[in-house]
């Protein structure tokens, strides 16, 4: 798989889980990629980790993160 497809992927699922009102509420770092914790308001207990390996994807969930973040502050 290219890393274009890989981000493709990637992508795909933070928008899935971002989409079903999901929220990164912890994000681990490392040098092959990140870990990144999911967490519903209404589904206490029901966290999803998902692993983002390529650089895009990495990119994109922090642009999901700020967005996030913004949308805190604003409320």
């Amino acid at each position: 798989m290219s890393e274009h497809e890989a981000f493709e992927v990637e992508k795909q699922a933070i928008e899935r889980l971002a989409a079903q009102g999901y929220r990164i509420c912890s994000v681990r770092e490392h040098l092959e990629g990140a870990h990144v914790i999911w967490a519903h308001p209404d589904l206490p207990g029901e966290d999803v980790e998902q692993y983002v390996g390529t650089a895009s994807g990495r990119k994109w969930f922090s642009h999901i993160l700020i967005r996030q973040l913004q949308e805190q502050r604003s409320a």
